[in-house]
């Protein structure tokens, strides 16, 4: 693979550990959300707290995204005279981020048809 996609890559990860931070705070502040809403039963901030879970999730499922795309690609651009264990790595980082990208859109789902606050699911 050519230094330059490389560089870029390792750019656009840094911009995503950027994002994980702003989902975290999110995620905190959620929970705040959830914890008011359980104290009161304000419904105003569980319209918050599933929203910004919907938020997260959403921006989870595109990361998710943008992995199988570069894991898929790196497939794509692998030599003929590759070694097994190269092809054999790239192919279980894509299955990985293939899975992860399951798992997203599975919790945004989640989220989307989740009737109430009691019927809570982790982040991941």
């Amino acid at each position: 693979m050519n230094i330059g996609v490389k560089l870029q890559r390792v750019n656009n990860e840094d911009l995503i550990w950027i994002i994980y931070f702003f989902i975290v705070i999110g995620a905190l502040l959620s929970n705040n959300y959830e914890r008011n809403y359980l104290k009161t039963g304000d419904s105003s901030q569980q319209k918050k707290f599933r929203l910004l879970n919907i938020t997260i999730f959403s921006v989870a499922f595109f990361i998710y995204f943008y992995f199988v795309l570069t894991n898929y690609e790196d497939i794509k651009t692998l030599r003929r005279n590759a070694s097994k264990k190269e092809v054999l790595n790239a192919q279980i980082a894509l299955i990985s981020s293939l899975l992860f990208l399951v798992a997203g859109a599975l919790a945004l789902i989640a989220e989307l048809n989740r009737p109430g606050a009691d019927e809570d699911i982790g982040f991941i």
